[in-house]
């Protein structure tokens, strides 16, 4: 949901508040989070209004003018510009050094073929006001000179962000917010006079309500005389400031009522209502609606419709009917206010894969009250906007609606401090119900409490002091240790306490390499995954959207993602470190083929849980350091991130080596990631002679299907495999002490063949060379004229030390001669002479 602070200024005072970031910090802290702050005039900070005096030709060339602008005061600016669109006169948008405009790009003062430019005149592609444009952007005649564009273009508004709980559909409107600011600030609302309709007189289309309860009310007034036309320009800007599109007046006036209010409304033309009559009644199986999106559904029986004398002509709750739409000839507007089941609502839009901005709402539950004014009030902006006259209007209410009895909570005042373990005076209590709409009729020893009309989600005593945490503050509540029910278990008698520990030490060991956590839904859409060859092999029955319709089979998809709106969400000109990883299970049905998502009991879904860990590396190596001194990420890093990880988590028997190209891997999923990889620039972690997982350079030709701003280094492992082999949970890692006597080193220059691998070269001189040799890495390696085709020169040092006495030369060469003779024997090795 998004908010306009200059919008929501208008409903309630918020001179009370520092600004945007306090009413962020005071919504959170009642539990209606808030995302993101973006101000509109973000990368337009010092970016104003000017005129051009003169444009002369560029004298070192063709395609370049030199323009002399000014802001209204001070001596005019010397510009050198490209386009070529405006002329002498023209009011344009100049960039002054310093500016960081929304594309990224810097100004400075330069000189562009000999001539200095102060600043630059922008376009509407520069300004991210448009993808395209052919010149710059031209400003109304009657702008200002020197004032800053985003006032100038009215982008001087603040939009905040919320995640709201599905419990709380009454905040989705900017009067739902004005309603818990007003009562967290303990101020009054103020919302439009309108003048209420008369709805107990017939209505001029008349109004059936045959889907029962699921369908309990319907509001609907006639306009004649509407003239359709385009939006004035403050409705088109806060329409697009918070995400909408203009389309026409009558509808942009309905989609403004919906942000404003809360609740959908809908205008048909009423020419095209047959049989002077609208009503609700269930969809019938087979029957066919065009929509206003110029697709037509085909309905299945569950649906509500809206009909007139013929047939459908709108979803109930998700979409109009192509067939009743506004057009521009349109001079007759019937305006629809209803009510709907929330369940039904929902799975009509799932269904047909239209989650609309009205279904989201109407599945949240609207409220019930509000009808009669929110009628009004689109009767008032139509009018308004588009001229005409309210020539009737009208009602259908069924009996449930008719005499609302509301929802009647008794409640012991003592309670709410009993139950929220705070202190909460009766007086405290009233005054705070008393703000948030609440009626309370006081008894002998209880009250009777009825909560607003609009609040569903308030049922029960309990919801009653969950308001009342929230508006005095959770951090008022009291730090207390609960009592124990139950003896503590050990971490060595819990399997799943033991697994959880070692996640944690995983997750710590990676944090400490510079990595940062993410966590990302357990779902994801077909699509996404397609792209990089995978499936899920387990579907859900009724996704919240199709961009969670699926269990994820892997992590490397979600990382991914994370990545690329990382990169397209940053700020700057530069790509931004991407350190991350993830630590959590991916899923697959068990069965053959594809399943979707069912109980076959208590605690049996058919899906298996395959716990994986995954990392993401790019962009600078030294992010805080000299742009210079950074270098990038390579597959060393990558590298030396894995060796910490297993190192820290005490795994034995692992080794890395590079991809094979006759082994695959047994898991589909995991074998997608594998050809995802660079063949040249990756490598397989092996266990035995099954592979745990794989790591490397995600294609050059996929990180350019995906847009990819810079090389991406991904790594997954199989969790499982990694936590069957690592330390105990129970043990701490083992402390070794230097040895007190000093190493002997030895270095050997090999001849090998080019396909044997560093590891087998190291893991030999230590098999062979035990008990002595400790440690082997190589060194240097050569290939050139004096070495054969196919042969490579390796470098190898090999330590030797015992840990209780000196070594004699001796044992040294004695077991030098042992790794020599394995090379020879085992690897086909010779020394080079």
């Amino acid at each position: 949901m998004r908010i306009s602070w200059k919008w929501l200024s208008e409903m309630v005072d918020l001179g009370k508040l520092a600004g945007p970031q306090a009413l962020a910090d005071l919504l959170t802290s009642r539990g209606l989070e808030v995302e993101s702050i973006e101000p509109q005039s973000r990368g337009l900070e010092k970016v104003i209004t000017a005129q051009i005096l003169e444009k002369s030709q560029h004298p070192q060339a063709d395609r370049l003018s030199v323009c002399m602008v000014t802001i209204g005061s001070g001596e005019p600016v010397q510009i050198v510009c490209g386009a070529q669109n405006m002329k002498a006169g023209d009011k344009v948008a100049l960039a002054q050094p310093g500016a960081n405009l929304p594309n990224g790009l810097k100004i400075e003062v330069s000189k562009i073929r000999g001539v200095q430019s102060n600043g630059m005149l922008c376009s509407e592609e520069e300004l991210k006001f448009a993808e395209i444009s052919d010149g710059i952007l031209i400003l109304p005649a009657d702008a200002g000179l020197g004032v800053p564009l985003a006032n100038t273009l009215g982008k001087d508004d603040v939009i905040l962000t919320l995640k709201l709980t599905a419990n709380r559909g009454d905040c989705l409107s900017h009067w739902g917010i004005a309603r818990e600011v007003a009562a967290a600030l303990s101020v009054q609302p103020k919302r439009p006079d309108v003048k209420l309709l008369d709805f107990t007189k017939t209505s001029p289309v008349a109004i059936e309500l045959k889907a029962g309860d699921a369908a309990p009310q319907f509001f609907g007034c006639l306009i004649e005389g509407v003239r359709i036309g385009p939006s004035p320009d403050w409705l088109v800007k806060r329409l697009e400031a918070l995400g909408s599109r203009s389309i026409n007046n009558v509808v942009d006036a309905s989609n403004l009522l919906m942000l404003e209010l809360g609740h959908p409304t809908h205008a048909y033309d009423a020419d095209k209502i047959h049989g002077n009559l609208i009503g609700v009644r269930a969809a019938r199986e087979g029957e066919e609606l065009p929509l206003l999106d110029g697709q037509t559904a085909t309905l299945n029986g569950t649906e509500l419709v809206i009909y007139d004398g013929e047939r459908a002509v709108g979803l109930a709750g998700v979409m109009g009917g192509g067939n009743s739409e506004v057009a521009a000839s349109t001079t007759r507007v019937f305006l629809e206010c209803a009510e709907f089941d929330p369940v039904r609502v929902r799975r009509a839009a799932f269904r047909h894969q239209r989650r609309t901005e009205a279904a989201i709402r109407f599945e949240k539950g609207i409220d019930p009250g509000a009808l009669p004014y929110v009628t009004s009030r689109l009767a008032q902006l139509i009018t308004s906007l588009g001229g005409g006259k309210v020539v009737g209007a009208g009602a259908a209410i069924q009996p449930v609606r008719r005499e609302p009895a509301g929802r009647k909570i008794v409640v012991e005042p003592g309670f709410f401090e009993s139950f929220l373990g705070m202190k909460v005076s009766s007086d405290k209590a009233e005054s705070v119900l008393k703000g948030l709409d609440c009626s309370i009729q006081k008894g002998a020893r209880e009250w009777t409490v009825t909560p607003p009309s609009y609040r569903l989600d308030i049922a029960s005593r309990e919801d009653l002091s969950e308001e009342i945490a929230r508006s005095l503050g959770y951090d008022q509540i009291a730090e207390t240790i609960p009592e124990l029910s139950s003896a503590p278990t050990s971490v060595s008698s819990s399997p799943s306490l033991s697994r959880q520990v070692l996640t944690e030490r995983a997750k710590d060991i990676l944090m400490q390499s510079g990595l940062n956590e993410t966590l990302n839904f357990a779902f994801t859409s077909k699509s996404w995954l397609s792209r990089f060859g995978m499936s899920s092999s387990a579907t859900l029955l009724n996704p919240l959207s199709e961009e969670h319709e699926a269990l994820v089979p892997s992590l490397i998809p979600g990382l991914v993602k994370n990545t690329l709106e990382t990169w397209n969400r940053h700020f700057g000109s530069e790509s931004p470190a991407i350190r991350l990883f993830e630590i959590r299970p991916a899923f697959r049905f068990n069965g053959d083929g594809e399943a979707s998502i069912r109980a076959l009991d208590e605690l049996r879904t058919g899906v298996d849980e395959r716990w994986r860990i995954a990392v993401a590396l790019s962009g600078a190596r030294f992010a805080g350091g000299l742009s210079n001194e950074q270098g990038q990420c390579d597959f060393y890093d990558l590298k030396a991130v894995m060796e910490s990880l297993l190192t820290g988590l005490g795994v034995r028997g692992v080794r890395i080596q590079g991809l094979s190209s006759g082994r695959t891997h047994p898991d589909p999923d995991m074998q997608a990631f594998r050809e995802l990889l660079h063949p040249g620039k990756s490598a397989e972690v092996l266990v035995g002679k099954d592979v745990a997982g794989y790591f490397g350079l995600l294609h050059p030709g996929k990180s350019r299907e995906l847009k990819a701003q810079a090389p991406l280094w991904l790594a997954e492992l199989s969790w499982d495999v990694l936590a069957q082999l690592a330390r105990p949970a129970t043990e701490a890692r083992p402390f070794q002490r230097w040895s007190e006597f000093p190493p002997m080193e030895r270095d050997f220059a090999l001849l090998v063949s080019e396909e044997v691998t560093a590891d087998k070269i190291t893991q030999l001189a230590l098999k062979a060379g035990k008990p002595l040799a400790k440690g082997a890495r190589i060194f240097d390696i050569y290939r050139g004229s004096q070495v054969p085709q196919g042969m490579t020169s390796v470098a190898v040092r090999v330590i030797f030390y015992e840990e209780s006495r000196s070594l004699q030369e001796s044992e040294t060469e004695a077991a030098s001669a042992r790794i020599l003779e394995a090379w020879k024997k085992e690897l086909g090795a010779e020394l080079r002479s």
